[in-house]
């Protein structure tokens, strides 16, 4: 729903998709070339993480600012609370998907992006389902666009996973010239 509620990053991943990818159907190979719809998905992942917390157990006694952990201690995780966190990212709330270019991921604080996890527990195929995500929505945005119907309506909720409050009614339209 990111691109449907900004017509712009939808125009702006076409025009890449157009630059980068000649033929009738956009290819894996491709997707390498493709930074901006790769960094619209990674931005939409920080924004919106999947998963809502991620527990740990703590392996030894440590200190976590004022609180003493004994080992055995649960902790959880909120990738929402830390990927949005103001001392962790300049303007988190803004929807910046260029804040993943290679000339400004050094903003970006180690371990604050954890959509997939981090450390030794981290989704082993997150490569997988970024460059899955690349490849589906330049295939989409290639051919169609996306209106969100009623979008003053439109809000995640914490479940298990994030998801929206309600259901989300779509209107598709065909981009004019696209085989």
């Amino acid at each position: 729903f990111i691109t449907a509620m900004r017509p712009g990053v939808a125009n702006r991943i076409e025009a890449e998709v157009r630059d980068h990818a000649s033929d009738a159907a956009v290819t894996f190979e491709q997707t390498r070339q493709l930074t901006f719809a790769r960094n619209v998905f990674r931005e939409t992942l920080r924004l919106y993480p999947p998963i809502t917390f991620l527990p740990r157990v703590a392996l030894k006694p440590v200190r976590f600012g004022r609180y003493q952990l004994r080992r055995g201690s649960m902790v959880m995780i909120a990738p929402w609370v830390v990927q949005r966190h103001k001392g962790l990212w300049r303007n988190p709330q803004a929807f910046d998907p260029d804040r993943f270019l290679p000339e400004r991921e050094r903003e970006i604080t180690p371990g604050s992006y954890i959509p997939f996890g981090i450390g030794r527990r981290v989704c082993v195929g997150a490569a997988f389902a970024t460059t899955e995500a690349t490849l589906i929505l330049a295939r989409l945005l290639r051919r169609y666009r996306f209106i969100v119907e009623r979008p003053e309506r439109v809000r995640p909720v914490a479940r298990l996973t994030t998801r929206p409050a309600e259901e989300i009614m779509v209107r598709i339209r065909r981009v004019d010239g696209v085989s």
